[in-house]
């Protein structure tokens, strides 16, 4: 289950232009309201820097990212006009933050920036979430500190962020949207009408709201798929085709889940024991039918991705 990214502000009173108090005894003022930034290494569990005691005089101020970088690469036919599309892909892209470094005096100011080092580098990629588009994630790799200083105690610093996916996802799963607020905004995507993606019916709908297909063979996406029954199902989707088995039969207290391309029972992987079959979701509506399934209960965890 996906933690709330930041904290409220009722109970954990955050910076604000109007001033604050750093815990010292005198009020510290901001030209404007800053930014909060969280990171994570697994999207689940969450810090910003607003928790880092040793962060006390660095603030977040803008950010930006670039547009989606499509790559297509095509093909020469002799006897065709033009040219044969033959892959499309989307390429990685920067995000740039603009922060402030404001220290009492220099050795203060190196601690800040040091701090600010030890909290964005790391070997691996991360999560990024921004507080002003709180619902959307970023996975990312830190590139490149540009600082301008002003005087051996202040600077204002470009943090250039590698967007490596080159797209950004929810924060909450699609089984968690509408149980938690802060994981739901507008802009999302999602229709103003009844959708679920949770199902006991034997024919039903699933809306995927992203900007592209959900595709864990292709692409590598998050698409769990949770089954319970009792028989042996198989579950087909009329829109793209695909098509899912399960040989052995499912009895009351079983679980089966088609995690990405591989199927697990009771959280044991036996993939020997399907048709090899995969499912993606395609952009809106997605028709879906369940048979050799009694009982069913069927859901689809998955995070929504856009440009």
């Amino acid at each position: 289950m996906t933690n709330q990214v930041f904290k409220d502000e009722l109970t954990n009173p955050k910076p604000h232009a109007y001033g604050f108090s750093h815990g010292r005894d005198s009020l510290s003022s901001l030209p404007e309201d800053p930014i909060e930034v969280a990171i994570s290494s697994d999207g689940v569990n969450w810090k910003s820097y607003y928790d880092v005691q040793d962060l006390f005089g660095v603030h977040c101020y803008d950010w930006d990212v670039a547009q989606a970088n499509p790559i297509d690469n095509f093909q020469k036919i002799n006897t065709r006009d033009g040219q044969h599309l033959t892959s499309s892909n989307f390429d990685s892209r920067d995000i740039n933050s603009t922060w402030m470094v404001d220290g009492e005096n220099e050795t203060e100011f190196r601690m800040l920036y040091s701090e600010l080092h030890n909290f964005f580098m790391t070997r691996s990629g991360f999560w990024i979430v921004f507080g002003n588009e709180p619902t959307f994630k970023y996975r990312v790799k830190t590139k490149v500190f540009a600082p301008t200083y002003f005087n051996e105690h202040q600077a204002s610093l470009i943090i250039t962020f590698n967007n490596y996916t080159g797209m950004r996802e929810s924060v909450g799963t699609s089984l968690e949207i509408f149980k938690n607020k802060n994981f739901f905004s507008f802009g999302m995507g999602i229709p103003n009408k009844d959708i679920s993606f949770e199902s006991k019916e034997k024919k039903f709908s699933i809306y995927n709201p992203s900007s592209v297909r959900i595709d864990p063979l292709g692409q590598d996406h998050v698409l769990k798929i949770h089954i319970t029954g009792v028989g042996s199902p198989t579950l087909t989707n009329k829109t793209t085709g695909e098509v899912f088995t399960y040989n052995r039969v499912l009895s009351t207290n079983d679980e089966l889940i088609l995690n990405g391309v591989n199927p697990y029972i009771n959280g044991q992987p036996d993939g020997i024991n399907s048709n090899h079959g995969t499912i993606s979701l395609a952009k809106g509506d997605n028709e879906f039918e369940i048979s050799g399934l009694s009982n069913s209960d069927i859901s689809f965890e998955f995070y929504f991705i856009y440009f």
